[in-house]
């Protein structure tokens, strides 16, 4: 379907990999919560984290993840419903 902005509930899910060392994880693990995001795998050296929401709130995530260092990396893309 092709949507129109503002006629559609729109979302993206993104699973990645970022190094989390006992001096970052705290940090990394603060940056979840603000962004509500799921840690859903715990390593010794990494976190595995589950983020979904609208492309800016995802670009904004990944900005801030990107300096602990982002060893993997999968994203969806744009999901849409129409509202109505």
């Amino acid at each position: 379907h092709d949507f129109k902005d503002g006629d559609v509930i729109d979302r993206e899910l993104i699973l990645l990999k970022v190094k989390a060392t006992s001096s970052t994880r705290p940090e990394v693990m603060q940056i979840c919560d603000i962004f509500r995001a799921k840690i859903v795998d715990v390593q010794s050296s990494s976190l595995a984290i589950e983020v979904t929401g609208d492309e800016s709130k995802i670009d904004k995530f990944l900005a801030l993840m990107k300096p602990f260092g982002v060893l993997e990396l999968s994203r969806t893309g744009r999901i849409a419903l129409p509202r109505r």
